[in-house]
């Protein structure tokens, strides 16, 4: 599938992890292009067997610079590989934008490159 060129790219920061039983929740808070300042989180599920393939379901809100406030539902799949997670996430904008964004988390660093692609 080509996606074409990302509209958004960005390094925003792991601003918190909160470990719970069965489900992992991270937020993010960065700018991200054209989306203005982001913050969002991931509520990551891992699969019993492995711990390494995730579902996740998340929520983010964008601030623009002219001050128009976005709210995104956020829903996909990823990968763990060590301490590092990549995830596919579908977002449905309040704004009728819908979404593919690309994250790779590095938990170590604390940091996830963010790459935004339009559907």
């Amino acid at each position: 599938m080509n996606l074409g060129e990302p509209i958004a790219k960005s390094t925003i920061a792991v601003t918190s992890v909160t470990v719970e039983k069965d489900v992992t929740i991270v937020n993010y808070e960065g700018d991200v292009g054209k989306y203005g300042r982001v913050f969002a989180t991931h509520r990551l599920r891992a699969s019993e067997d492995t711990r390494q393939a995730y579902e996740f379901e998340g929520s983010a809100r964008t601030l623009l610079d002219d001050g128009t406030a976005v709210s995104v539902s956020l829903r996909g799949i990823g990968r763990r590989s060590g301490g590092r997670f990549k995830l596919f996430s579908l977002d449905n904008a309040s704004n009728v934008d819908q979404r593919l964004a690309v994250i790779e988390v590095d938990m170590m660093e604390k940091t996830a490159s963010v790459t935004v692609y339009a559907l």
